[in-house]
């Protein structure tokens, strides 16, 4: 038997979602959690990694057990969701044809990077945004990010360790949308490399800045030149946002 997730959790005090000796990590509580329901050993598989700190609206997960004891998939939620704490909810569970796997069949991801400017950040929003004293340019934003839509060698976009040896990715979407003093950020593609979206975003922060220019981003993308600021923002304010098969 199959068994899809879709799992929501504050990154905040988790070393990511990957599990990893001696800290812990999303997949590392769900496991033990299905370990105690089910009596025996669980691998959960994840559709990616997200970093320390990092936040899952929709990450998708899957695994599978023979065990005959199995719950329904409603009742495994809510199981699972009684044991979890408050910081990791599944908001989703069902059985799936034993080929899905959540990382090799994902055709798109989406995540979304929130920003409050000016007015500071309340108790309820801290570790969920980047704040950033100033206002920022709407328009000179989308324009940079324009330069990222479309098929590019992300090498110049990504932190060392990343897996694979392929850097190149497709991005299908970048929109940035403002509402008073929030600003949000979401991009959507093929997949991403390790801490590829935080730089992504650090680059129109610092264009926004004049402390690179759109030139600067083309070469960089081009695979010329490295970007003389290339500063990735904090992981608060990044959420795994949507993914699709």
């Amino acid at each position: 038997m199959n068994i899809k997730m879709h799992i929501e959790y504050i990154g905040t005090d988790f070393c990511g979602w990957q599990k990893q000796a001696n800290s812990k990590t999303v997949q590392d509580e769900i496991e033990k959690k299905l370990e105690l329901i089910y009596s025996t050993k669980i691998t959960l598989l994840g559709s990616g990694r997200t970093d320390s700190g990092v936040h899952g609206l929709k990450q998708v997960a899957n695994f599978h057990t023979t065990n005959k004891k199995s719950l329904n998939p409603i009742a495994l939620k809510n199981k699972l969701n009684s044991l979890l704490s408050s910081n990791i909810r599944i908001s989703y569970c069902a059985i799936v044809n034993e080929e899905f796997h959540a990382q090799h069949s994902c055709r798109k991801k989406t995540y979304m990077y929130k920003i409050k400017m000016v007015e500071e950040c309340s108790v309820f929003e801290k570790n969920r945004f980047l704040y950033i004293k100033k206002d920022l340019n709407l328009k000179k934003m989308r324009q940079l990010a324009a330069l990222f839509l479309g098929k590019h060698d992300f090498i110049n976009f990504c932190k060392t360790g990343y897996s694979g040896k392929d850097t190149t990715r497709r991005i299908y979407s970048f929109t940035i949308s403002k509402r008073k003093n929030i600003m949000e950020l979401k991009i959507t593609g093929s997949g991403f490399l390790r801490g590829m979206v935080r730089l992504i975003i650090g680059a129109l922060i610092n264009y926004e800045k004049s402390l690179i220019s759109k030139a600067d981003v083309s070469k960089a993308l081009r695979g010329e030149k490295k970007l003389k600021k290339n500063l990735a923002v904090p992981a608060c304010g990044l959420y795994l946002y949507d993914v699709k098969y």
